[in-house]
């Protein structure tokens, strides 16, 4: 991620999840993760304030980060939204390769 950084992150005046900024290699880019994705994908709390959603966004930083940069690692003017289905395909190979790691430790 060193060539990669976060500018700023914020929750929109409607309060619909985070909206943030990233440097990458050509320019900056903009993303959105909605609060039903923070929900279903990393249990946030339905009733969760916009400071949790906020606290939530940085405590997976990373991951969410690695998805983002994986959806558009070229920038645009557009904002870009992560979708549940953008982290279930991570989800899956990061299990389905936990599983083989446990296979092979078995064997």
């Amino acid at each position: 991620m060193a060539s990669h950084s976060l500018i700023w992150a914020a929750v929109p005046h409607n309060s619909d999840g985070v909206v943030f900024q990233v440097r990458i290699v050509h320019g900056l880019q903009r993303f959105h993760l909605a609060r039903g994705v923070l929900e279903d994908v990393f249990a946030l709390d339905p009733a969760a304030s916009d400071a949790r959603q906020l606290d939530h966004f940085y405590l997976y930083l990373n991951l969410i980060l690695a998805q983002a940069l994986t959806k558009r690692s070229i920038a645009g003017l557009d904002t870009v939204p992560l979708r549940a289905t953008d982290f279930t395909s991570t989800s899956n190979e990061q299990r389905g390769s936990s599983r083989h790691a446990i296979a092979r430790s078995a064997a």
